[in-house]
């Protein structure tokens, strides 16, 4: 359902999601043992159900651009605001896994990396479940 909502293939509300302005998602990309590698951030605005074309910009923007330190970018660091301020706890709760392992931060994540290569989604899932497999 979200992929559908990043092409404009279905809105917020058809999602059955009430998304008034933004929509927040985490991606974890995690081992065969479900141990997390990597949280994906993004953070989009939404307007009148849909995804917004400068929020879609921004976000390959801080997908891709790069300053002297990863995460210097205005539009990277965009990204990171408003999530709850204890995110980790939450997220090792809802995973069951130690906070101290969601240690390793990205912006984007398969859904943007698909788009941004012009390949199918599982293409590049694939890609990470190779990469995890060795």
């Amino acid at each position: 359902m979200v992929e559908a909502l990043w092409h404009g293939d279905c809105t917020a509300a058809e999602m059955g999601v009430p998304i008034d302005e933004t929509l927040r998602l985490i991606t974890v990309l995690s081992d065969e043992d479900l141990i997390p590698i990597v949280v994906y951030f993004i953070r989009l605005d939404i307007e009148d159900g849909a995804i917004t074309e400068d929020s879609r910009v921004d976000a390959f923007e801080a997908m891709t651009a790069r300053k002297r330190r990863r995460y210097d970018d205005v539009a990277a660091q965009r990204q990171f605001i408003g999530w709850p301020a204890d995110w980790q706890t939450q997220l090792a709760v809802a995973l069951d896994v130690p906070a101290s392992d969601l240690n390793k931060l990205g912006v984007g994540g398969p859904l943007l990396l698909a788009d941004l290569w012009g390949v199918p989604l599982e293409k590049v899932l694939s890609y990470f479940e190779e990469a995890t497999d060795k």
